[in-house]
């Protein structure tokens, strides 16, 4: 696949009436904004989570959408989306981006700073919901005592006391209570991955242990079993599976036979404990749960190929989106109505509103 740089061609602005969200009117900036098209790369790529690419690749395919789907990370999604993201895209070129977690404060378009998280005209679209598993062999899970690892030993496996200091990091399953000793092999996402975000923040962790191994998506350095064609997830759901000594952390769709999600706290990932997480009551819910998105900048005309991935998904086949999801491994937000997420249709139901 073709993976030069580029450089964005200039966009014809036009002079359109546009409406925006709630039937206001736009102001001239964000008319004249919203008749930017965007340009994809040579090869339409479109990044973003490695988590959702499997997923995105599914819906590319059924809507005829005509997408590269790329991964890379939500950083590198929500990079192309905004001002760029390294040799992964020149610019801001991408008007949606597949992200496991909610916006970052950032740079917006133009190098001004953003308010918060949110750059203008940014809308988070949550679509589904997750849970950041702790991935082992399924020996290991059958051994340790109720299935389930604590919060604080799952921190203290990955980064010790937060700051992945040697002397408090610890590296043999005997100290996590399972009774055959064994030197535990460690994988996670790397630092462009919005798992790998959630996962820290959620934990406390600063620094990872030196014993970590990074897995990257479709990168030759991963370990054997994985392959080249390997997204991180899939190689991490290969790692643990084949490994009676590893752990590492994933989306669900990491999941497959010879390896398990351990409960953690004694809280198992499933459907109904992850949904409490946008429940008025949240007792019970599994401590890694997660929302993910399709986040979007609505001041943009999105590209002919986006613009088909977005009416597929939230105008003509939301229920076969929400099926293709669910069928992936993640849970549906409600059992009542597709992308019931919140806002219309999840759109607007994160920390951006599209304003």
């Amino acid at each position: 696949m073709n993976k030069m740089k580029w450089a964005m061609s200039a966009a014809v602005v036009v002079t359109m009436s546009v409406v925006g969200c709630g039937g206001e009117s736009m102001s001239t900036e964000q008319q004249q904004l919203g008749a930017v098209v965007q340009n994809l790369g040579p090869n339409n790529e479109f990044y973003g989570s490695d988590t959702l690419k499997e997923a995105l690749i599914a819906a590319n395919v059924q809507s005829g959408a005509g997408l590269t789907i790329e991964g890379k990370g939500s950083s590198v999604g929500e990079g192309c989306l905004r001002n760029g993201s390294g040799t992964s895209c020149i610019g801001r070129q991408q008007t949606l981006a597949p992200m496991s977690r909610d916006f970052k404060s950032g740079t917006c378009t133009g190098g001004t700073a953003s308010s918060g998280a949110c750059c203008p005209g940014e809308s988070s679209n949550v679509i589904v919901l997750d849970a950041v598993n702790a991935f082992v062999s399924s020996f290991t899970y059958s051994a340790l005592s109720g299935n389930s690892i604590s919060t604080a030993n799952l921190k203290k496996a990955f980064c010790g006391d937060g700051s992945g200091s040697a002397t408090t990091c610890v590296s043999n399953w005997s100290a996590l209570g399972r009774p055959t000793a064994g030197t535990i092999a460690k994988y996670r996402r790397d630092d462009l991955s919005g798992t790998t975000d959630t996962f820290k923040s959620l934990l406390g962790c600063t620094t990872f242990c030196a014993d970590v191994v990074v897995i990257k998506d479709e990168a030759s350095t991963n370990p054997s079993p994985c392959t080249t064609s390997d997204s991180a997830t899939t190689c991490i759901g290969k790692l643990t599976a084949n490994n009676a000594n590893a752990i590492g952390y994933a989306g669900d769709s990491a999941r497959r036979t010879g390896n398990a999600a351990l409960k953690v706290d004694g809280i198992a990932p499933t459907a109904a404990n992850v949904r409490k997480l946008i429940a008025s009551n949240t007792t019970g819910v599994y401590p890694l749960s997660r929302k993910l998105f399709l986040n979007e900048n609505v001041n943009y005309t999105k590209a002919t190929q986006e613009q088909s991935l977005y009416d597929w998904v939230y105008s003509t086949n939301t229920q076969d989106f929400e099926d293709l999801l669910v069928q992936q491994g993640f849970i549906s937000c409600s059992v009542v109505s597709p992308l019931d997420c919140g806002g219309d249709l999840g759109r607007g139901a994160g920390v951006c509103k599209g304003l």
